[in-house]
């Protein structure tokens, strides 16, 4: 899990990093954040792979809290640290957007081979772009 992490970290720039997660994110949170995205990934393949996803707004829920809770539990494994911690960490707000935002991104140059700095940038500008159309409101 570790050398994939520093593979996909070697394969962005500084500016798309500091663009993605703020220039307040350092390396070890770069680091953090990329791991978790990693994991994310591989419990969500795990999790869903040969069985049905509910189609009730409940049953996602109940889905999406059981997936956490694993990812929490595996990133604490990892990471050496406490559930608490890792809880924490993966709880707040912005941390977890850039996490699974991230997953996404991998999961796209998985699909596409197009470079991961390119896909991230990508994101970021789609986020940009959600948050416009947010602010002016419908219609």
């Amino acid at each position: 899990m570790g050398d994939a992490t520093v593979a996909y970290l070697n394969q962005l720039r500084e500016e798309t990093m500091r663009l993605a997660w703020g220039e307040e994110a350092s390396p070890e949170d770069r680091r953090r954040i990329v791991s978790a995205a990693v994991i994310f990934g591989r419990q969500f393949e795990e999790r869903i792979s040969g069985r049905p996803v509910g189609d009730g707004e409940e049953e996602t829920r109940r889905l999406l809290m059981d997936l956490m809770n694993r990812v929490v539990r595996e990133f604490a494994a990892r990471e050496g640290v406490e559930t608490d911690e890792a809880a924490g960490f993966l709880g707040e707000v912005g941390t977890r957007d850039r996490v699974l935002e991230f997953s996404e991104v991998l999961d796209a140059h998985a699909e596409s081979g197009r470079p991961l700095d390119e896909l991230l940038r990508e994101a970021v500008e789609a986020r940009r772009e959600r948050a416009f159309r947010a602010r002016r409101g419908p219609g």
